[in-house]
């Protein structure tokens, strides 16, 4: 059985760069509030329906604290020079049995 917190894939682009899916960590909080601020004001109110230009500190923490059951979290993720970043990301939190919200977000520059 596939456990989604270990979950690794790597895809190649069009333009031959590499790209790795894979289960969020709360490793990630600072590349994950970086993602954010590389996101335009008009693609996150397109995620979250609201105004937003960065999360709060408890935002951060639901987003990063996943438990790979009833909310599983997904991120794409870049070599770009020397530093990895993500670049988007998708997530499913299950609102009740069989039924689950699903989003995705794509930093700008990779849309």
């Amino acid at each position: 059985m596939l456990q989604a917190d270990k979950y690794s894939a790597i895809e190649t682009l069009r333009d031959g760069c590499r790209l790795e899916i894979r289960a969020l960590t709360p490793d990630d909080r600072s590349n994950l509030i970086a993602a954010v601020a590389r996101t335009s004001a008009e693609s996150l109110r397109r995620r979250f329906f609201v105004p937003k230009n960065n999360f709060t500190d408890r935002e951060t923490d639901f987003f990063l604290n996943v438990d790979f059951i009833n909310h599983v979290a997904l991120v794409a993720v870049i070599e770009e020079g020397d530093r990895t970043a993500i670049v988007g990301g998708g997530r499913y939190i299950v609102v009740q049995p069989g039924e689950a919200e699903i989003a995705f977000a794509i930093v700008d520059h990779y849309q």
